[in-house]
């Protein structure tokens, strides 16, 4: 499971919408004539703006001023789309234990990860699994991704990791989640690891 900017997103929107929606009010405000009154502005129909603008626009300064301007909205602009690009953003190596009369633990991310991966493919009705870990020892951040069969009990598969895999991701690094991402996807193929029992019996006719 990839991350992606939907925070980033989000705010970017909330900011342009509201600047959208002080100028629809200030556009709204000025036909009525209202904003005239509560601004002295011009009235509706007149020109806001009396002479020619070109000689003010051909002052040097003032097109440098629209030249840095473009340029500081256009790379904010080109850096909300690099933003948009999904990253897996994976973590440095964990520091578990950093008292120097004990020594120094360092484990990498994606041991952890692989541990979580193998044990969540051994859980019914699991077809395979992707994990990453983000964040640092103290503040982790897991992202898990589930594929099962339609024979998975989805609550069931939520009670088991509730309950074994994430409280073991917790005491090996000896700090709780922070935040816990989990993706469930469904898939045809049947469970390839774990164990599988094979029932016998009578059949009566």
């Amino acid at each position: 499971m990839r991350q992606t900017a939907g925070t980033l997103n989000r705010t970017w929107l909330t900011i342009l919408g509201i600047l959208f929606l002080a100028a629809g009010i200030g556009l709204l405000l000025q036909s009525a004539g209202v904003l005239q009154s509560l601004a002295n502005t011009a009235p509706a129909g007149a020109k806001v703006v009396t002479g020619d603008p070109r000689p003010f626009f051909a002052q040097s300064w003032a097109v440098v001023l629209l030249l840095l301007i473009g340029a500081i909205i256009g790379g904010l602009g080109l850096l909300w789309v690099i933003a948009q690009i999904p990253r897996k953003n994976p973590a440095d190596a964990y520091r578990l234990h950093t008292d120097g009369g004990q020594g120094r633990t360092i484990c990498e991310p994606s041991v952890l990860a692989t541990a979580v991966e193998n044990q969540v493919n051994t859980l019914p009705g699991v077809v395979g699994s992707s994990a990453i870990l983000r964040g640092t020892a103290d503040e982790p951040d897991l992202t898990l991704k589930v594929t099962v069969n339609d024979r998975a009990d989805i609550q069931d598969l939520l009670r088991r990791l509730e309950r074994s895999t994430l409280p073991d991701l917790s005491a090996a690094l000896e700090s709780p989640l922070q935040r816990r991402r989990l993706q469930i996807d469904a898939s045809g193929h049947a469970q390839t690891t774990g164990t599988v029992v094979h029932s016998t019996g009578t059949v009566l006719q």
